[in-house]
C-alpha cells in the first residue's frame, strides 16, 4: 500500500478568505440580535440608563436572557455598559429611537419581513414557489405579526432610514443642481431624496410623485425636515396616469428594478414630463456589465431584478434622452447614479 499523502495545514490557499465565507453562514446571529432587540423595545427601553433586570421587569422578558441580549447589543456597538447599569450609544440614539430623524426602525421591520422570505430561497429555486410548509407559515405570519400586517407602512419607513443613512447623502453629493429650479420625485416614497436635494440645493423646490398612502409618510418626513414650504405632495398612478409638466429635473429612484418594474413606460412618461433642457436622474441597483456583481445587486437581482449597467444606459437613450452618463455608482450599496438630458 502506498503512503498517504500528507497535508500541510499552513500552506492552505486562500486561507482568509475561506474564513470569511465560513464566517458569512453566521451572520444572522447578529442581525438576529438586533432584530430583536428592536422587536423588544430594548433599545426604547434604555432612553435612560438602567440595569438588565429592569429592562426585563419594563419589558416582561426573562431577566438572564435579556442581560444575555445587551451584552450582544453592546458588541454591535449599540449599547455600552457603565457598571451594572446598560447606556445607549450616540449610534443607537441617533438611528434606533422613534423620534430621530434617521430612525431605522421601518427598515428592521421590513428585515423581519424579508427574513421569512428569503429562508423560502431554496423552494422557488427546486420549483418556482413557496413549499406548502411555507405558504402556510407566511399566512399565519400575516395573521397574527405586526409587520405583515403593517407592510406597506414599514416598507416605506424602510425606505426613508436607508435614504437618510446614506442613500441620499451619496445621490446628493454626486449631482449638481444649482441652476435647476423644479425637482419631480416619481414614486418618491417617503421623500427623503428630494429632503436632501433641496438642503444641498437652496434654489431648488419639489414635488414628491406618488400613491395617497404613501404620501401620507411623506408629509410626516417633510414636516420633520422643516421644509413643508419647498416641498409639496402629488397623488398620482404610474400605471394610468402622466407625470405632468414644467419641471427642470426628475428623479427616478429605485423604480427601475429590472424589465418587471416597466422602466420603459416610465421613462417615456419622464421625457414627456421634463422641459427642454430638462435633466434626468436614475438612482437604481445595477449590476456591473459583467453580471458578476456587486454583491448587493446580485442579490436584489434574485429576488426582485436589476439591469446592468450598460442595459439601464440603452434603455435611457432608447427613450429619447442624450448625453446618457452612468455619473457613480457605490459598491457597498450596489447602487449607481444615471444622468440624461432631453433637448
Amino acid at each position: 500500500m502506498g503512503r498517504k499523502r500528507q497535508i500541510d495545514i499552513f500552506k492552505a490557499e486562500n486561507l482568509v478568505a475561506a474564513q470569511e465565507l465560513s464566517e458569512l453562514s453566521w451572520h444572522y446571529r447578529a442581525a438576529r440580535v438586533l432584530l430583536a432587540a428592536h422587536q423588544l423595545g430594548i433599545f426604547e427601553s434604555l432612553r435612560q440608563p438602567r440595569t438588565a433586570a429592569e429592562v426585563a421587569k419594563e419589558l416582561i422578558t426573562d431577566a438572564e436572557m435579556t442581560e444575555k441580549l445587551l451584552i450582544a447589543t453592546c458588541a454591535l456597538g449599540l449599547v455600552k455598559r457603565d457598571g451594572g447599569r446598560f447606556i445607549l450609544t450616540p449610534l443607537a440614539c441617533d438611528t434606533l429611537l422613534p423620534e430621530s430623524a434617521r430612525y431605522i426602525g421601518g427598515v428592521l421591520d421590513h428585515g423581519e419581513y424579508l427574513w421569512w422570505t428569503w429562508s423560502g430561497l431554496t423552494d422557488l429555486l427546486r420549483g418556482g414557489e413557496w413549499s406548502a410548509a411555507r405558504r402556510e407559515l407566511m399566512a399565519q405570519l400575516a395573521r397574527t405579526a405586526h409587520y405583515i400586517n403593517d407592510y406597506d407602512e414599514h416598507f416605506i419607513w424602510a425606505m426613508h432610514g436607508k435614504a437618510a443613512n446614506g442613500g441620499a447623502q451619496f445621490l446628493a453629493t454626486h449631482l449638481d443642481l444649482n441652476e435647476r429650479k423644479l425637482l419631480l420625485d416619481v414614486g418618491g416614497g417617503p421623500g427623503t431624496y428630494s429632503v436632501a436635494l433641496c438642503q444641498r440645493f437652496p434654489r431648488l423646490k419639489a414635488v414628491v410623485w406618488d400613491i395617497p398612502h404613501t404620501l401620507k409618510i411623506c408629509r410626516q418626513v417633510i414636516q420633520r425636515y422643516g421644509l413643508t414650504d419647498r416641498i409639496c405632495v402629488q397623488m398620482g398612478d404610474w400605471e394610468t396616469d402622466e407625470f405632468g409638466e414644467g419641471y427642470d429635473v426628475l428623479l427616478l429612484s429605485n423604480v427601475t428594478h429590472g424589465p418587471a418594474s416597466r422602466a420603459k413606460m416610465k421613462l417615456a412618461k419622464a421625457f414627456r414630463s421634463l422641459e427642454p433642457g430638462g435633466l434626468l436622474i436614475v438612482n437604481d441597483f445595477l449590476l456591473n456589465n459583467d453580471k458578476t456583481g456587486p454583491l448587493p445587486a446580485a442579490l436584489f437581482n434574485l429576488m426582485i431584478g436589476t439591469y446592468s449597467e450598460e442595459e439601464m444606459l440603452a434603455i435611457v437613450r432608447e427613450a429619447g434622452f442624450t448625453k446618457v452618463s452612468l455619473i457613480s455608482s457605490d459598491p457597498r450599496v450596489g447602487s449607481g447614479i444615471v444622468t440624461a438630458l432631453r433637448l
